[in-house]
């Protein structure tokens, strides 16, 4: 997954990360690395690679496979008015409606994609007095071929040598070309 790409879609499209003069958007190699520290200004998102996973391969002298890629938005939001979170979940929709507008439907370049970004999912990471970290998954479907592996050096036809066969008697009559 080409986190660069996608964290560059929802700066260009959102309208609740940018505040305070940029788009508050980012990415991280893991969640730990957003519920720990505060990177970027409140409400903030956080691009993760998650998973992919292959289905079979589905041809029997070459490769042909789908592989759906996982993505995850965390979404660092203000908790401080409320330390129950009622207001902070109040916004999650808000922000789900936003990142849907963002991704949905999106086709990365170069993603050899079958169909843009479909919604997997989403749910509470972790609350607190100050912050909630809420993850949304955004999955992709990708298909892998043979033009994807390793290709095997082919070497190049310079030219042929041919003989003319006489169809009634199978001999060669003599008659050779090279092209």
């Amino acid at each position: 997954m080409n986190v660069p790409q996608v964290i560059a879609q929802i700066k260009t499209t959102t309208q609740v990360f940018n505040h305070d003069g940029g788009a508050q958007v980012a990415g991280a190699a893991e969640a730990a690395q957003v519920v720990d520290k505060a990177w970027l200004l409140r409400p903030a998102a956080y691009v993760i690679p998650l998973d992919d996973s292959a289905s079979e391969n589905v041809s029997m002298n070459g490769l042909d496979q789908d592989v759906e890629e996982t993505i995850a938005i965390i979404v660092d939001l203000d908790n401080s008015a409320d330390q129950r979170g009622q207001s902070s979940v109040a916004t999650v929709e808000q922000v789900r409606a936003d990142l849907f507008s963002c991704l949905l439907n999106w086709m990365p370049d170069g993603s050899n994609a079958t169909r843009g970004f479909s919604y997997a999912g989403g749910h509470l990471i972790q609350l607190d007095r100050t912050r909630m970290h809420w993850e949304f998954r955004f999955s992709l479907k990708i298909l892998i071929s043979d033009a994807d592996g390793w290709q095997a050096p082919e070497e190049q036809i310079t030219e042929i040598d041919a003989t003319l066969i006489d169809p009634d008697t199978e001999q060669e009559t003599g008659l050779k070309f090279r092209v």
